[in-house]
């Protein structure tokens, strides 16, 4: 194997794509308003480094204990370890390498994120071992990673994360987790690829969606309406945002992973950029301007 080639399969098994969820990271910091903190900003910005060392080690985990599920797969079979373009050792290898390369980047910055981030380590491979099995409970587990990145950047921030900030990031996150259970089983139908659909009714998983969606914006609502800035005007477009990709979940795009779809489609990735802006300028424009 050409070396070039090794490194863009081994930068493909660790699914950069995925870094994107990383930026949960940055909540804390961007809604306490100590953005501008530099010492902050960098403490954030290793913190969400570790973060993508670790997560991409927990898909090579994810991988390694699904190889034979993965083989079945008409779109998984075609990764590296499914395919046999990284061998069992040489996965086992970057395992190891990522989650010792990220677990010191966090306790670099300190021991609560640090603490945290091997939370998210047990959780996984809790997950790939057993509670991927778990009805409701596999989306829990999904829904905790999420909320670790939040709690993670709220350790080098003064207040640490509110509470309407922590409601909305699970209820969020579990609308995400469930979304893509329901695009699994829409796109599958059954337990072949992954054994937990035999056991999820497509009823039930609509319920369970539309509930956290709905939940996501009465408590980002109320969030944003107790937050010194004006948050309360991107409210509309969160709304859109929710609406979009409730679509999108719905229609059958990507089986409903979240980095896929908000990257594939580009209404969505527009509108999310859009409202950032936004909650920037409400946040930030007057300590500028």
């Amino acid at each position: 194997m050409k070396k070039g080639l090794s490194v863009r399969i081994y930068l493909k098994q660790m699914r950069i794509k995925s870094w994107l969820k990383n930026l949960f990271v940055f909540f804390p910091i961007v809604f306490s308003l100590e953005l501008f903190e530099w010492n902050r900003l960098i403490q954030a910005v290793i913190l969400a480094l570790a973060f993508c060392l670790v997560s991409s080690a927990i898909y090579v985990l994810n991988d390694l204990s699904d190889v034979e599920n993965d083989r079945n797969h008409a779109v998984k079979k075609n990764r590296p370890i499914a395919s046999g373009q990284i061998s069992i050792p040489q996965a086992w290898g970057l395992l190891i390498c990522l989650t010792i390369a990220g677990a010191g980047l966090a306790l670099s910055v300190n021991a609560s994120s640090f603490l945290l981030i091997l939370a998210y380590v047990l959780i996984n491979i809790l997950y790939s071992k057993w509670l991927k099995s778990k009805v409701v409970i596999d989306c829990f587990c999904i829904a905790a990673g999420f909320v670790l990145r939040v709690m993670v950047g709220g350790t080098i921030v003064r207040d640490g994360v509110s509470d309407w900030m922590f409601l909305t990031v699970v209820s969020l996150s579990l609308f995400m987790a469930f979304g893509k259970r329901r695009g699994e089983l829409h796109s599958h139908g059954s337990g072949k690829t992954r054994g937990v659909l035999e056991i999820y009714e497509m009823n039930f998983l609509n319920g369970i969606v539309f509930m956290c969606a709905g939940l996501t914006m009465v408590f980002y609502s109320l969030w944003s309406i107790s937050h010194e800035a004006n948050l309360v005007y991107t409210v509309p477009i969160v709304l859109f945002i929710v609406t979009r990709y409730l679509l999108l979940v719905f229609s059958g795009r990507s089986e409903g992973d979240p980095t896929t779809l908000i990257l594939s489609d580009k209404t969505l990735l527009t509108s999310c950029g859009l409202c950032a802006l936004i909650m920037l300028a409400l946040l930030y424009g007057g300590r500028i301007f």
